[in-house]
């Protein structure tokens, strides 16, 4: 009987150190392998996207700094408001016009707090829209260099009241893009 004992107690003890240690750790070691197969994949995107990355920065560098400056004019990744009334300011007076009544807008919260809406997922639009006196000649002229500056800026709305001369008040909107 002494002869079969032995062998069940080896038995019992090797099959308590598989469930309580062996098991648990081989379990352990398949987890970690299923990680390191998502480790490698991400270690893989990630040697992608600095190749994409040295690309994307070797086309940049390839632009001169006079480019980059007008890239960011034309699409700037700001909203300024003070900035771009005082072009257009400058641009009135090269006509001479001044402008009057000036508002800015674009959300439904214009007082101050969110005068930005979202358009799109990348880009931003305001609305900024300002009264001038002119001459027909002049303000066709003024609006012709509005269009043809490097910040777009798309007219949306004129209104205007004309009188017997030639020097009539228009109301303009314009609305402009910046990027986030």
């Amino acid at each position: 009987m002494k002869g079969i004992i032995t062998p069940i107690i080896l038995i019992i003890v090797s099959i308590a150190v598989f469930l309580t240690y062996t098991d648990p750790a081989y379990n352990k070691i398949k987890i970690a392998e299923k990680d390191e197969v998502q480790y490698d994949e991400a270690l893989n995107k990630s040697r992608e996207l600095q190749i994409i990355r040295d690309s994307l920065l070797s086309k940049y560098n390839t632009f001169s700094s006079a480019d980059i400056e007008k890239l960011e004019k034309l699409l700037p990744d700001n909203v300024d408001n003070v900035r771009l009334i005082l072009e257009i300011d400058n641009t009135a007076s090269k006509y001479g016009m001044n402008l009057r009544d000036v508002s800015v807008s674009g959300g439904t919260e214009t007082a101050g707090k969110n005068i930005v809406e979202a358009t799109a997922k990348d880009f931003y639009t305001i609305t900024l829209s300002f009264s001038v006196s002119s001459s027909y000649a002049n303000f066709v002229k003024f609006i012709e260099d509005l269009e043809n500056k490097l910040r777009i800026v798309d007219v949306s709305r004129i209104a205007f009241k004309a009188s017997d001369s030639d020097f009539n008040e228009y109301r303009v909107s314009v609305e402009t893009y910046w990027v986030e």
